[in-house]
């Protein structure tokens, strides 16, 4: 069954929620498309857990992990999420 996200608009709309601390939109999509997880920015190769651990939101943390996201993987930087 497909959703009715595209993959990258729906990637950069859980980058903003797991920036932003928006629990409620990133649990939408991520019910949705729990492969979105995974997604990375284009151009910076960040990741909604980049996001996420960078400004505290430690229950975006938590959710993204449940969802497959990969605790090791860098950024453009070298940072892990």
């Amino acid at each position: 069954m497909g959703n009715s996200f595209g993959c990258s608009a729906s990637g950069e709309r859980l980058v903003s929620a797991a920036r932003d601390g928006d629990l409620v939109e990133a649990k939408m999509l991520l019910d949705c498309n729990p492969c979105l997880a995974k997604y990375s920015t284009f151009g910076g190769l960040n990741s909604p857990l980049h996001f996420a651990a960078a400004k505290g939101h430690n229950e975006i943390v938590g959710l993204l992990l449940e969802n497959g996201a990969d605790v090791n993987s860098r950024n453009y930087c070298g940072q892990v999420g």
